[in-house]
């Protein structure tokens, strides 16, 4: 059963192209913070041995997690991954699938992620770019203090004569 779950979860990844797990990590990032803390070890060890992340980067994650600060860890972990780009995403979301037995918390993220298809995260871009009608009047009532305040913009030269320009 679980070589079963591991081989569906890894049709989903090859399915999903770069833009598509990135939009799933940010998407996920908040719940992956938190699942990852519970194996920051073993997720930065896989990365690393993916050559994703060196020897360095992954010291610094295990000083931190051993150290007790396992949720910066995890979060160093994230922003790494984040910051190297599509490569490291994907090396990540394969050590998920490696290890979602032993984490509960990966198991449900990718079970969810499985259930909804990579075609939803798609529409969730649309999703994302409606502004709420709240935050358009907050636009509109900032847009007109910005036009208030530059209405009339004041340059000077070099020879310290100043010209006004009203708009």
């Amino acid at each position: 059963m679980f070589t079963d779950l591991n081989s569906t979860y890894t049709k989903f990844l090859m399915k999903c192209n770069n833009c598509e797990l990135y939009r799933l990590t940010k998407l996920y990032r908040d719940r992956l913070e938190q699942a990852i803390e519970e194996a920051v070890d073993g997720v930065s060890k896989l990365i690393t041995y993916e050559r994703q992340f060196s020897g360095q980067e992954h010291a610094e994650i295990i000083k931190l997690a051993e150290s007790g600060n396992r949720r910066e860890s995890s979060k160093l972990l994230l922003n790494l991954v984040i910051e190297k780009g599509a490569l490291a995403q994907r090396a990540m979301w394969e050590s998920f699938v490696i290890m979602h037995r032993s984490v509960p918390k990966l198991e449900k993220i990718l079970k969810e992620m499985q259930e909804r298809g990579s075609d939803s995260y798609m529409n969730t871009e649309q999703d994302f770019s409606k502004i709420p009608n709240h935050l358009k009047d907050v636009q509109q009532n900032h847009k007109k203090t910005l036009r208030e305040q530059t209405e009339t913009l004041r340059m000077k030269t070099n020879l310290t004569k100043e010209k006004v320009k009203i708009f």
